[in-house]
């Protein structure tokens, strides 16, 4: 029975076992709704043109989660998560857009999701779960203010910056995706601008512009990304032309002619082909011309209209006057503008008369004109007239050098071929040689040029710095009217004849002048409201041209010691701080008075000790401490002596007998002058409060140690002899004149030991009480004395 009892104990004690560590071991194994590999959260990338329910990932959780046969069980926390997961699957779905940038769609995706084991009581497990957008290029870049429209003149100068806020924006993340590049597309006008470079919206123009041949274009403008395949947008640019006064007026015809009145009578003329009219060729100006005719010999008989051109014979003209005719040559010039102006002959005809049969002549032997530098090549600038109109000549200019900048057509007209320069040459002096064939014919050209202000000013350097140095000392302009001269600049004009104007500007041009030479001076007097070392300023140089130009620079002054040049105070301030500083000082003072008076008052009302006690006067100048570590005990075999140094403090002498000696410090060489003076001294040094209250700690444990002394001689019974009190020198003071020619015992001994002398056995039973006590009120009164009475 005992056998059975223990083999069922043993056999429940291993079944126990078994079950124990089979459960031990299957917790341990279960490794439902932990991630693959270890870790805590799953990370996915996206791309941000996904499509809804495309797969973005699967989640790498142990366990099988379908719904049948599977052990786990995944969901989401959150509800309206932009992805879910496919049911009996790991898959992650994409239920909505996304977008990097945030505006379609959400830029990131975070969600935790949750694993819960089956057939286990386990807590569920929360996984987190980040998805990353990954950004594409899909955006296009847009135009800012598009489309765009600029205004330019015609006489634009090629390099312009016509247009510099064209600008295009990509929403895509920063990179290539939204770096935007310019370019102009192909075109017809293509050539007539440019971006002055890719990356940046800034157009020039690159090629000249015409008012007469264009008024207008359009071009494409073109903004790409750096994407690939790359995404663009285009606009237009639209520039509109506007007409500048850049051209001559001009006449219908290059000649008119005419007959003059069979009679001669005066009257208007009538013209052929028509009537004289010039228009100015700038469409868009349309000056109003004004019509004269060129001085000759033959315009004393002719008058014309200015705003008609109609042409008037003024005087009867005889049979003998103007056998040839007369050529005339009309003016058409601009109103608002002299510079422009065009010419026209006029030949006249008498009938009956052959002209063709005279000699072939110019109708003027000198011609004289005056043109603008900066006339445009191929313009006809004068009219050589001659006594043969119509007739086609053969001109020569028999100047080399002038034969390279004029030429003259076959009907007499100067045209030019080559710029103008006024800076290299003003004027042109030539002849003209015409020839039909049978007579030669030579007329003298004088060709004055126009300057026109077509040079700006130049500046030798672009940047200018100046320093003034710690060791330049900066003088009050009193002593220099022009200030101090900190350097120089040097700017040159390329037009003939133009003065240069320099000027400064800048928050401190103030503090600064600078002549027509380009120096450059500094006003010290000014340099008191300045707070900054380093002043910007700009130097400006215009010319004297109509119009006139300018050109500026930076300059930089930077000054090393700037409070050498503030030290230059008013007068009114000088003044002012030294009355503050005066007041200052008496309040000083008042408060030192204040202070020592209140001092010399509480030290007269302090109350005296009484009779029989040692006093100590409150002025001693020797503390506590000095007579304690300068006692000394000296034993010769007689008595003991003791002594606190030598500064005017009563010295006891105990004897071994019962006879006590003591000494007077007054008789040291010291008098009440001295103590007086020592007094006002002492009063000064006592303002200090910690000094006074260290001296009343001294006094008090001074006073302590001689009524120490004191007890210690009264225990012996020791006094002194009246007749010895009296030889004090307090109450020998009141003896007669007589008795002091007389040196006493005291006085001899004072001369040895400053004011230590050793008095006689003293017989204690002659002292009288009375004698002690108005002794004791004599010497407890003494300055800078101990006194001990008995």
């Amino acid at each position: 029975m005992r056998i059975t009892y223990q083999r069922t104990i043993l056999l429940y004690g291993a079944i126990f076992l078994y079950l124990k560590l089979n459960a031990t071991t299957g917790a341990i194994l279960d490794s439902r709704c932990y991630l693959e590999g270890g870790g805590s959260a799953e990370s996915f990338l996206a791309n941000e043109d996904l499509e809804v329910g495309a797969i973005i990932g699967k989640l790498r959780i142990n366990g099988n989660p379908e719904i049948e046969g599977g052990d786990i069980d995944l969901s989401l926390r959150e509800k309206d998560a932009p992805i879910k997961i496919i049911s009996s699957t790991k898959d992650l779905s994409l239920t909505v857009e996304l977008d990097k940038e945030g505006v379609l769609g959400p830029s990131s995706v975070y969600v935790n999701v949750i694993c819960t084991r089956r057939r286990s009581t386990d807590p569920s497990f929360v996984i987190p779960v980040n998805v990353r957008v990954i950004d594409v290029n899909d955006n296009s870049p847009i135009w800012i203010s598009a489309p765009y429209t600029v205004t330019l003149s015609e006489v634009t100068v090629t390099g312009t910056r016509i247009l510099q806020g064209a600008h295009a924006e990509d929403a895509d993340q920063p990179g290539p995706f939204s770096t935007v590049e310019y370019q102009i597309l192909p075109g017809p006008y293509s050539d007539f601008v440019q971006f002055l470079n890719p990356l940046e919206g800034t157009l020039v123009l690159k090629k000249s512009l015409d008012y007469e041949t264009m008024q207008n274009f359009t071009v494409k403008l073109r903004a790409q990304d750096q994407g690939s395949p790359p995404k663009y947008t285009d606009t237009t640019l639209r520039v509109v032309i506007t007409d500048a006064d850049d051209q001559n007026p001009k006449f219908q015809y290059n000649s008119y002619t005419g007959e003059l009145p069979s009679d001669g009578g005066p009257g208007d003329l009538r013209l052929r082909p028509e009537p004289i009219n010039a228009v100015d060729q700038d469409e868009g100006i349309c000056a109003p011309i004004q019509y004269t005719i060129v001085q000759s010999q033959d315009t004393t008989y002719f008058r014309i209209n200015p705003h008609s051109g109609i042409i008037t014979l003024l005087t009867p003209i005889g049979y003998a006057d103007l056998v040839n005719g007369a050529t005339l040559v009309v003016k058409a010039t601009q109103i608002d503008n002299a510079d422009r102006y065009a010419l026209t002959t006029v030949m006249l005809t008498r009938q009956g008369v052959r002209s063709d049969l005279s000699a072939l002549s110019f109708v003027q032997k000198k011609f004289f004109m005056r043109i603008r530098e900066d006339t445009a090549v191929g313009n006809r600038i004068l009219a050589l007239p001659s006594n043969k109109p119509g007739k086609h000549l053969k001109y020569t200019i028999l100047d080399p050098v002038n034969s390279q900048f004029f030429s003259v057509g076959s009907l007499g007209e100067v045209i030019l071929v080559k710029p103008l320069d006024y800076e290299k040459m003003t004027k042109h002096n030539f002849q003209v040689m015409a020839t039909d064939g049978l007579t030669n014919i030579t007329a003298d050209i004088t060709m004055e040029v126009i300057d026109v202000n077509d040079w700006e000013p130049r500046f030798r350097e672009t940047h200018y710095e100046f320093v003034i140095p710690k060791n330049q000392a900066l003088h009050s302009s009193s002593e220099s009217l022009e200030g101090v001269i900190i350097g120089k600049v040097e700017a040159a004009d390329g037009d003939r004849n133009d003065k240069l104007e320099l000027s400064l500007k800048g928050q401190h041009a103030g503090l600064f002048e600078i002549d027509t030479k380009g120096c450059i001076y500094m006003r010290p007097e000014e340099l008191q409201g300045l707070n900054e070392s380093t002043v910007h300023l700009i130097a400006t140089a215009t010319d004297s041209g109509i119009p006139p130009r300018s050109t500026s620079v930076p300059v930089t002054v930077t000054m090393e010691r700037l409070a050498i040049a503030q030290t230059s105070w008013s007068t009114s301030f000088i003044g002012m701080l030294g009355i503050i500083i005066s007041v200052f000082i008496i309040i000083i003072i008042i408060l030192t008075c204040y202070i020592i008076h209140s001092k010399s008052k509480r030290r007269k009302g302090t109350p005296p000790l009484g009779k029989n006690r040692v006093h100590s006067h409150a002025h001693s100048t020797m503390s506590s401490a000095n007579l304690v570590t300068h006692e000394k005990i000296s034993n010769n075999g007689t008595g003991t002596v003791v002594t606190s140094g030598n500064s005017g403090v009563s010295v006891l002498h105990m004897k071994h007998d019962g006879n006590i000696s003591m000494s007077n410090p007054i008789s040291s060489g010291l008098n009440h002058s001295a103590i007086g003076k020592g007094l006002v001294t002492n009063l000064e040094h006592e303002a200090k409060g910690d000094q006074e209250r260290d001296r009343e700690r001294q006094r008090e444990s001074y006073a302590a140690t001689v009524r120490s002394i004191v007890s210690r001689a009264s225990a012996n019974g020791q006094l002194y002899e009246e007749d010895e009190i009296e030889n004090d020198s307090l109450s020998n003071k009141n003896r007669e004149s007589g008795n002091n020619n007389k040196e006493t015992a005291w006085e001899e001994s004072s001369s040895l030991q400053r004011g230590a002398t050793s008095i006689p056995n003293l017989d204690c039973s002659i002292v009288r009480a009375s004698n002690l006590l108005a002794a004791t009120e004599i010497m407890g009164s003494s300055e800078n004395n101990l006194t001990v009475y008995f």
